[in-house]
C-alpha cells in the first residue's frame, strides 16, 4: 500500500533546543572525530583544542552530520547541547583529510543530471578532492578565465543532509550535458586508530591528539576536567592515555577519565569485570562504563552520556561537583551492545556484576537512569575519595580551583598580607560549600610547615584539610509486625 500523504501533520523533537547552561568548572574535554569535509578549511579544525558553547558553534567550527556513530565528537556535541542544554564543551578531533588512512578515493562515475544538479548521497565527501570530468573524460575545472574574464562551469557545496551537490552553470562547459562524471575522497572515520587519538609530540614540539589535553588551559582559558574519547577508550592504550591526562594536565590541573569498555565481544555482564581487569583500570582517575545506549534511534557511546550528566551536576551548582551522578536521569531510550542488540539488566544484575567491580551501567527505574558512582578502584580500594566519582571529582574541583585562582601570586611578593590574603579568600571560598558539599573545610599557613629556610628559597606551604559528604549508596528500613500493636488497638477499643 502506498504511503499517500494528504493533509498536515507534525513531528516532535526530542531533544532539547535552549540555550545550554554553562559553568566554569566541570567541563568536557573530548579527543574523536568530526565531519570537517563540510568546512571550507579543514585543516583548521585538526588537532586543536577548540571550546564551542552551542550546537551552532561546534557545527560551525567541526561540521555538520547525523552519523554520530562515526564522527564521536558530534555525537558528544548533541548529547551536550541536545540531551542535557549544558556547556561549553572543548573539543579536539583527530580526523585529518591530509592523512591518507583517513580518507577513500573513490573512482570516476558517470551521472545523470537531474534538475540541473547531480546530488550524490553519500557522507564525507571532501570538496577540496572533487573532480569533474564530462563523459569522454575531458576535465571540467570548477571556473576559468580568459582574458580576465572567469567563467564559472559548476558550483558544489553540501546541503544540510551532508550530500555533495553538483549544479552545472547554464553558460559553463556543461551547459546542455545531461551526465557527468563524478570522482572524489570521502572521509574515512575507521581509519583513525587507536595511536592517532593518543597523538605525541613531535620532533618541532607540536602536539596531536590526547597530548593537546596540556594545551587546553593556556589556548582557551578552560580546565579539562572531564576527559573522553568515545568509543576509542575501549582501547586499553587509549583509556591509559586518558587516565594519565587526567592526573596532571598542563602541569597544573586534575581530571577524570570516562572510559568505555567494549561490548562487541564481552556480550555478557558477567564477564564485564574480567575485561576490566584486562584493560588494567584500576585507578581513581578512571570511571568504566558497559555496554552502550541508543540516544533517539542512534548508537552512542555511555562515556558521552555519563560525561555529559557529570557535567550537567557542576553547572546546576554552579561548577561545584555538588553531587553523585547515581541514580540520576540520563536522558537514553534503551541500553545496546555494539550491534545494537538492547538489554534488559535488572538492578541485581547491574549491582552484582558491574557495581560491585567499580563499573557503571543504566538501569531502567521509572526511566532511564545512570546506575552507579564508583571509579575504577573499587573494589580493591575503598578509600571514600578514591572510590566515589563524586569524591575525586570535589577533590579534583578544591586542587584545581586553588592552582588557578592562586597561580597569578607566582612572582609576587610573598608577604605576610598576602599570605593572609591567600587564607582568607581561600577560606570564604571553602565556607561557602560547607554544609552542603563539604562537611567541613579549612586552609591554614602553619609557621612549623614553612621553615625560614624554604621561605628563602621563595617556596611557601598552605595546607587544606575537609572533608565531603559521601553519596547514599544504601539504605535499609526494617520492618517488624508486631502483634501486641494490634492487641493495645482492640484493648484500647474496649
Amino acid at each position: 500500500m502506498p504511503n499517500y500523504r494528504h493533509g498536515i501533520a507534525t513531528t516532535r523533537d526530542t531533544s532539547i533546543n535552549v540555550d545550554p547552561a554553562v559553568a566554569q568548572y566541570g567541563i568536557q574535554c573530548i579527543i574523536g572525530t568530526a565531519p570537517v569535509n563540510t568546512l571550507a578549511d579543514p585543516s583548521k579544525a585538526v588537532n586543536k583544542p577548540i571550546a564551542c558553547y552551542s550546537m551552532a558553534e561546534f557545527e560551525s567550527n567541526f561540521g555538520k552530520t547525523s552519523d554520530y556513530e562515526s564522527y564521536t565528537l558530534s555525537q558528544a556535541a548533541y548529547m551536550a547541547f541536545k540531551k542535557f542544554a549544558v556547556g561549553p564543551i572543548i573539543c579536539i578531533n583527530v580526523l585529518d583529510p591530509s592523512v591518507l588512512a583517513h580518507k577513500t578515493a573513490v573512482a570516476a562515475v558517470e551521472k545523470d543530471i537531474v534538475d540541473g544538479k547531480v546530488i550524490e548521497a553519500v557522507e564525507g565527501i571532501i570538496l577540496s578532492s572533487v573532480v569533474i570530468t564530462k563523459t569522454d573524460d575531458t576535465a571540467v575545472p570548477e571556473s576559468v578565465t580568459v582574458e580576465g574574464v572567469t567563467t564559472i562551469n559548476y558550483l558544489k557545496s553540501i546541503d544540510g543532509e551532508g550530500n555533495l551537490v553538483i549544479a552545472p552553470t547554464s553558460d559553463g562547459a556543461l551547459a546542455g550535458a545531461t551526465k557527468l562524471k563524478l570522482a572524489y575522497a570521502k572521509l574515512n572515520p575507521s581509519g583513525v586508530t587507536a595511536a592517532d587519538i593518543i597523538g605525541g609530540l613531535s620532533a618541532n614540539n607540536v602536539r596531536t591528539g590526547i597530548e593537546l589535553v596540556d594545551e587546553v588551559y593556556n589556548t582557551t582559558g578552560l580546565i579539562p576536567f572531564i576527559l573522553l574519547a568515545p568509543k576509542f577508550s575501549e582501547n586499553t592504550a587509549v583509556a591509559a592515555a586518558l587516565e594519565a591526562k587526567a592526573q596532571l594536565a598542563g602541569d597544573l590541573t586534575n581530571g577524570i577519565a570516562i572510559v568505555d569498555i567494549e561490548s562487541a565481544e564481552t556480550t555478557n555482564y558477567e564477564n564485564v569485570y574480567a575485561k576490566k581487569q584486562a584493560m588494567a583500570l584500576s585507578t581513581r582517575w578512571v570511571v568504566p562504563c558497559w555496554p552502550m545506549v541508543k540516544v533517539d534511534g542512534r548508537k552512542f557511546s555511555m562515556s558521552t552520556v555519563v560525561a555529559t550528566l557529570l557535567q550537567s551536576i557542576c553547572v546546576e551548582n554552579n561548577g561545584v561537583p555538588a553531587d553523585s551522578p547515581d541514580n540520576r536521569l540520563a536522558r537514553i531510550q534503551a541500553v545496546c551492545l555494539a550491534d545494537g542488540t538492547e538489554l534488559h539488566m535488572t538492578t541485581k544484575e547491574v549491582n552484582d556484576y558491574l557495581n560491585a567491580y567499580g563499573i557503571n551501567s543504566c538501569v531502567y527505574i521509572a526511566g532511564w537512569k545512570f546506575w552507579g558512582g564508583n571509579t575504577a578502584a573499587y573494589p580493591e580500594d575503598t578509600d571514600p575519595n578514591d572510590r566515589f566519582v563524586k569524591c575525586v571529582m570535589v577533590s579534583n574541583y578544591l586542587e584545581d580551583r586553588f592552582k588557578t585562582e592562586y597561580l597569578s601570586s607566582i612572582g609576587r611578593t610573598g608577604s605576610v598580607k598576602r599570605i593572609q590574603s591567600v587564607v582568607s579568600n581561600y577560606n570564604i571560598a571553602l565556607n561557602a560549600l560547607n554544609g552542603t558539599t563539604l562537611a567541613g573545610a579549612e586552609v591554614v599557613f602553619n609557621s612549623t610547615e614553612n621553615p625560614m629556610s624554604e621561605i628563602l628559597e621563595g617556596r611557601f606551604k598552605f595546607h587544606t584539610r575537609y572533608a565531603d559528604f559521601t553519596p547514599i549508596v544504601y539504605i535499609e528500613n526494617a520492618f517488624t509486625w508486631d502483634s501486641s500493636i494490634l492487641e493495645a488497638a482492640f484493648e484500647g477499643g474496649e
